[in-house]
């Protein structure tokens, strides 16, 4: 379950990074597929929080 954690906050800070660098180069294509990166990471994010939280409940 950590795991999952560091992976999905990796995908989030690696999206963010992508997404300097294609401002920075000015590339689009950059861009785009770090929001897609950024997007996937959220979902899967969610519904991490949300199997954690339905397994706290009694």
């Amino acid at each position: 379950m950590q795991l999952m954690f560091v992976l999905i906050a990796t995908a989030v800070v690696a999206g963010f990074v992508g997404i300097g660098i294609g401002v920075a180069e000015g590339s689009a294509a950059i861009i785009i597929g770090s929001l897609a990166l950024n997007g996937i990471a959220t979902f899967f994010g969610i519904n991490l929080r949300r199997r954690v939280l339905s397994d706290r409940r009694p």
